[in-house]
């Protein structure tokens, strides 16, 4: 082996060579991808593809000017790397926008980082953005690379000059190594496509996490419809304990007055509910209370208050010489009774529907297609179905606006479109914090069904906006948000041969989604 020096710049410290397995122009090489910084940040050494794909003044430059860390969360300081060396990181370029993934290896003698990766793309496509080709991968299997590196940097502290007069010697040994890294470069390529096969299983387990999110809001909106319903049945059992017995002789005793008040409470009772406000009711019910009392009605201020349950509040003069007939009273109080009987069956009746719209919305989404085929699916259905079990999260300070126009169906895949809406609606409604207005838009522009979903919320920063759809980007906390959602959202209606975008400003977000009908 040889001892080399880094390439600095000229006004860069000066420090001993470095002993490593291999020469700096060997070593850029073999890990194209790699990069070596002091523990002042400065860029010594970098492999020659990143070089190529990166701004002029890499090498002598600093690190935090070209590069920053995903993962993990840790300061940009040369000893708090020390600490994380054996993590897995994930880098990305300020500039261009690429990923690298890899390990860092402190040598600390010479008080130097390495850092051995890959270009880290989960696109093929993206390769050409970057100016990188296939060939450009020297190696890269990480698990080989990492334990290569650990023997090479064990073996490299014990006999450095030796390990550089047999590299020299041995040239035909290097193009056999290079050889073997194409052979890992087509292993590379086996895994892209395996990658691709777990599209489907990431986006049914991306809708299973929103099912799970939503758990919470449906049981609550299927247990308000049984409470009413409980309710509304004790009513009715209540009453009809008390009054069974005697609801044969009331009816046989009922005059022919009492016959027609009674009929005429219960008509009240039935017709829709009169709207007041509570200014208006309380000086009807002060006038009836003086009208009662006037003509020697007992306790008018009870009677009053049962009219008025009774939806009747005006003319009651025509029921006072009704009401002071033997018996009129108690026709007064069964009449009450038997509307609340009334209005115990009108809820039972709203709060099963109720249940049943959301049972049957739950059905819907989670509904998986075995089949794999394209089907024709009305996509104003399938937001509706979305809306429904959102209803929890809505009802308290959310106001939707509904602008559809007539569509055709359209052939797709009904489970993944089901996944976009569910996303967008639900990222919208975390936006602005589930207060505000919510924009939803569908008409057909030409072949296409366009559809858009629109937020009032604060807007997405403009340096954010162009790492929005990157895997594992997330603006949100830590656990509520795994930076996968909009990155399927977006494979899907490429899968769709249609097209998403987004347009941000304060006060409104909107995202554009385009389906060919074709």
């Amino acid at each position: 082996m040889i001892s080399s020096q880094l390439n600095t710049k000229s006004s860069a410290p000066s420090i001993n060579p470095i002993e490593r397995s291999l020469p700096p122009e060997s070593f850029a090489q073999v890990f194209p991808f790699h990069f070596v910084f002091n523990r002042n940040l400065e860029i010594l050494q970098a492999g020659k593809v990143l070089q190529r794909i990166s701004p002029e003044g890499l090498i002598g430059g600093q690190v935090d000017d070209f590069f920053q860390i995903q993962r993990p969360k840790v300061a940009l300081d040369f000893d708090a790397l020390v600490k994380k060396s054996k993590k897995l990181f994930l880098i990305e370029s300020i500039h261009q926008g690429f990923q690298l993934k890899g390990q860092l290896m402190p040598i600390e003698s010479e008080e130097v980082m390495f850092f051995i990766g890959s270009l880290w793309v989960t696109d093929f496509s993206d390769l050409k953005d970057y100016g990188v080709k296939l060939q450009d991968f020297a190696t890269h299997e990480p698990t080989s690379d990492f334990l290569y590196l650990l023997q090479a940097r064990s073996t490299a502290l014990t006999d450095t000059t030796h390990m550089a007069e047999e590299l020299a010697a041995k040239q035909t040994e290097l193009e056999q190594t290079l050889q073997v890294v194409q052979e890992k470069n087509n292993n590379l390529q086996v895994t892209l496509k395996q990658l691709e096969t777990t599209q489907e299983q990431l986006i049914q387990s991306e809708k299973m996490a929103s099912l799970g999110q939503l758990i919470a809001g449906i049981a609550h909106e299927i247990n308000t419809p049984l409470g009413a319903i409980r309710s509304s049945v004790e009513n009715i059992s209540d009453f009809l304990e008390r009054n069974l017995g005697a609801l044969p002789s009331f009816f046989q005793d009922l005059t022919g007055e009492c016959h027609q008040l009674f009929a005429e409470l219960l008509d009240s009772a039935n017709q829709d509910l009169v709207i007041l406000s509570s200014r208006e009711k309380r000086k009807l019910k002060r006038g009836n209370i003086r009208i009662l009392e006037a003509e020697g009605i007992d306790q008018a201020d009870d009677v009053a208050d049962t009219l008025a349950e009774l939806n009747y509040l005006e003319e009651i003069e025509v029921l006072v010489p009704r009401l002071q007939s033997v018996g009129g009273r108690q026709t007064l109080d069964m009449a009450y009774q038997f509307s609340t009987l009334l209005n115990s069956t009108k809820t039972i009746r709203t709060a099963t529907d109720k249940a049943a719209k959301v049972v049957f919305a739950l059905k819907s989404y989670s509904h998986f297609d075995h089949t794999g085929n394209k089907a024709p699916t009305n996509l104003i259905y399938d937001i509706e179905t979305v809306l429904t079990l959102y209803q929890s999260q809505l009802k308290n300070g959310v106001e939707v606006i509904r602008n559809y126009e007539p569509i055709p169906t359209v052939s797709c895949y009904h489970d993944e479109l089901s996944q976009v809406w569910t996303n967008l609606i639900h990222n919208a409604l975390q936006a602005m914090d589930y207060q505000g207005t919510l924009t939803l838009d569908v008409q057909q522009q030409e072949n296409q069904i366009q559809v858009k979903v629109a937020d009032s919320g604060q807007g997405i920063p403009a340096e954010v906006m162009p790492k929005i759809f990157q895997p594992f980007f997330t603006t949100k906390p830590p656990g509520e948000g795994s930076g996968l959602g909009l990155d399927i959202v977006q494979k899907i209606v490429k899968k769709h041969e249609g097209d998403i975008s987004v347009e941000s400003e304060p006060g409104k977000t909107q995202f554009t989604v385009s389906i060919p009908l074709a």
